[in-house]
């Protein structure tokens, strides 16, 4: 193991492309991430990785975020909402940094202490393959994707037959089953169909959830110069669960139940695309989007409560433990256009394009509480009391935007890359809360602030590509980034009052080497990268845990500097093909309020190593071994003061058997954590979310 954290920390990972079956085929690999049209990998100046269908296939994942956590570069970081994702190093700003995309289109929200990213909506049966590019991608995504771009891509557009049932049953009574349907209804018109249902408990006490997912859509070409296609989606959701439990009862039960949690979630997604060729040389695309997504929530607990002064009443007293339920609703709605054109001539190609995004999110919460009181200034005495807070946040954020791109041929082999955007935001909204105390008599407070503001950013980058051979290709790149305020970001609330505040858009430089090859049997992927972020955007907090009385204010404090690499291997023997994944970041807060220090919630590295082999022509074993780094947790006690936890790496191993039974048919038995490691999803100082021990599976499709 001391040999294995050695090379996880000296360089980091890019998976690509793995098959059990047959070697890389680099010249036949596109991607639609890097401008919005296909373009062939092996023209990229920036480090891709591709997760196709035969890779998700090839695990036994439940749901995306299981399908993410499992690959090279991404981290899933797990929280109270639900997942987000991390690449190169953002740690717990991910959401705003990190853009995950389906279809080309933003799944992040604009909240970024309620919001999450609904990518457990899509069902992994309709999904044809995810691209991943970190570290940037500011100049075609805009603000939020300066730390890199995660795009899942559907089959909407495979234009073949196909007919997949699927069924799977799993540890813990989860059920699973899928269709999958895509049929060429004429010469021209393409029809999709995609259905997923879940069904089962959790691995901790008490924890359970119920899914359906549907979406599908058609491709109509409509002649040699124009075609459409719509695409809908619809997923509900409902899911019991719990909060993270003492770390000491789990390590006496594993299973323990943290304080229920009750939720329920909704999404609705539209889609028309539609593309028009004036010619050979000249293509023009449009995608024009709605999304709604809503979630609802109901924890019960015991809270530890200080009621301040409210207005001219001496009212400061202390309660304890007091019966309490929080309740919470979080509606997103979402529409806009992407309209872009690409014209080919001699020399490269420029492509020209707008976007148009408008987000309206409605977030309320209420706690409500009762017990017993105690006085500060006469603590023998109690009153009995009921406390109720509201908060209720309406706000927006709406975009334009233009960018453009050109690749120009320097030479045979030398190319040069260059693009710019500019962006113009306008956000802000109004924010509420209301207290109502209950005891000998009622007290009553309420507190609005509305207010709006305007941002213009640009970014920018440049780079080149190499090809040195028929496969092997040298780049580089730069590229000026920027991340513009969340609307619910610009209020702070300072001395129990809300105030606006004069937060400006954070800027990076983002810098990038790397090489790909396949020499001989082996695959290699190397890029090393360093980002140097200023003015970041950073969250300071007083009495975070006590939501009454829970203050904040953001501040363009810190200077960031992150630095590491990815390395991705993978050889072929005949029958059995290898990979070797690693990936490290290196982060430090150069300046400004923690200077010195790293990044909260980045682990350092991370591994993966695995194999296929087929025993025989119908029996393949597959076997991976994932690694996780080690991480910084900062919490803020009860004194503002500010906490610092270790969080130890941690490691599992998965093991699956395929069988095929007949051409059309197969079965999969595999073993997930198969040396029973412990480890959290999610953890700090005190408490955590156990991940699940040794689970197995069984699972079947049918390919008609």
């Amino acid at each position: 193991m001391k040999l294995l954290k050695v090379i996880a920390m000296s360089v980091v990972t890019t998976i690509c492309i793995f098959s059990q079956e047959k070697a890389i085929k680099l010249e036949d690999s596109v991607i639609l991430s890097t401008n919005g049209f296909e373009t062939p990998l092996l023209t990229e100046n920036k480090n891709v990785t591709l997760l196709l269908k035969e890779q998700i296939d090839n695990g036994n994942y439940k749901n995306l975020e299981d399908t993410l956590r499992g690959a090279p570069n991404t981290i899933v970081q797990e929280t109270y909402f639900g997942p987000r994702v991390d690449i190169r190093g953002n740690g717990e700003k991910s959401i705003s940094k990190v853009k995950v995309l389906q279809d080309g289109v933003s799944l992040n929200p604009i909240d970024d202490s309620m919001g999450t990213l609904p990518i457990n909506t899509i069902p992994l049966n309709s999904i044809e393959k995810i691209e991943v590019i970190p570290g940037g991608g500011t100049v075609l995504n805009g603000s939020g994707s300066s730390g890199g771009i995660i795009n899942i891509i559907t089959k909407s557009s495979l234009r073949k037959d196909y007919l997949v049932l699927e069924g799977s049953i799993k540890s813990y009574n989860f059920r699973n089953t899928g269709l999958s349907l895509g049929q060429n209804l004429t010469d021209n018109l393409y029809g999709n169909f995609n259905y997923n249902y879940l069904k089962g408990d959790g691995y901790r006490d008490g924890d359970s959830q119920e899914s359906n997912g549907f979406s599908g859509g058609v491709d109509y070409i409509i002649n040699n110069k124009n075609r459409v296609k719509f695409q809908m989606l619809y997923f509900d959701e409902n899911r019991d669960y719990s909060t993270g439990v003492e770390k000491e009862l789990l390590e006496k039960n594993r299973k323990a139940k943290g304080f229920p949690v009750i939720s329920s979630s909704k999404r609705e997604a539209y889609s028309l695309d539609y593309e028009f060729k004036f010619s050979d040389s000249l293509t023009f695309l449009s995608t024009f989007y709605y999304q709604s997504y809503k979630r609802d929530f109901t924890e019960n607990s015991l809270m530890d409560y200080e009621i301040p002064k409210l207005g001219h009443m001496p009212f400061d007293i202390l309660g304890e433990d007091l019966l309490a339920t929080m309740s919470g609703q979080f509606k997103e709605d979402t529409r806009g256009a992407k309209i872009r054109g690409k014209h080919t001539y001699e020399k490269g190609e420029f492509i020209l394009g707008y976007d148009y995004s408008y987000t309206k999110l409605l977030r309320s919460s209420e706690i409500r509480a009762n017990g017993e009181f105690f006085p500060k200034k006469k603590p023998n005495y109690k009153i009995k009391g009921d406390v109720r807070v509201g908060l209720k946040n309406d706000i927006f954020k709406e975009t334009n935007a233009i960018y453009g791109f050109n690749r120009y041929d320097l030479g045979r082999e030398w190319e040069l890359v260059l693009g710019a955007r500019y962006e113009h935001s306008r956000f802000g909204g109004k924010r509420d809360s209301e207290t109502e105390v209950i005891s000998m008599s009622k007290i009553h407070e309420y507190k609005s602030i509305e207010d709006e503001e305007k941002s213009d950013n640009y970014a920018f980058e440049i780079g080149t590509n190499y090809r040195y051979s028929e496969s092997g290709t040298f780049y580089t790149r730069y590229e000026r980034g920027f991340t513009s305020p969340l609307p619910g970001q610009i209020t702070d609330k300072v001395d129990m009052k809300y105030i606006k505040n004069n937060l400006k858009s954070e800027t990076s430089d983002n810098f990038e080497v790397g090489v790909r090859d396949l020499v001989e049997n082996t695959y290699i992927n190397l890029s090393l990268f360093a980002t140097f972020t200023h003015d970041e955007i950073m969250l300071i907090q007083k009495n975070s845990y006590n939501p009454a009385i829970k203050e904040w204010q953001y501040k363009n404090l810190n200077k960031v500097r992150k630095f590491g690499g990815e390395l991705y291997l993978e050889q072929y023997f005949g029958k059995l093909t290898m990979y070797e994944s690693f990936s490290y970041v290196n982060t430090e807060i150069t300046k400004g309020l923690y200077s010195g220090e790293e990044l909260p919630m980045v682990p350092k590295g991370k591994v993966i190593l695995g194999a296929g082999y087929g025993v025989t022509d119908k029996v393949k074993l597959n076997v991976n071994f994932n690694f996780v780094g080690s991480y910084l947790v900062k919490e803020y006690g009860k004194d503002n003061n500010a906490i610092d936890t270790k969080i130890s790496s941690h490691n599992y191993t998965d093991l699956m058997v395929t069988y095929e039974v007949t051409e059309m048919f197969n079965v999969s038995f595999g073993v997930n954590n198969i040396f029973n490691q412990k480890y959290n999803y999610e953890e700090t100082t005190q408490t955590a979310v156990p991940a699940p021990g040794i689970n197995y599976f069984l699972s079947g499709k049918l390919y008609m």
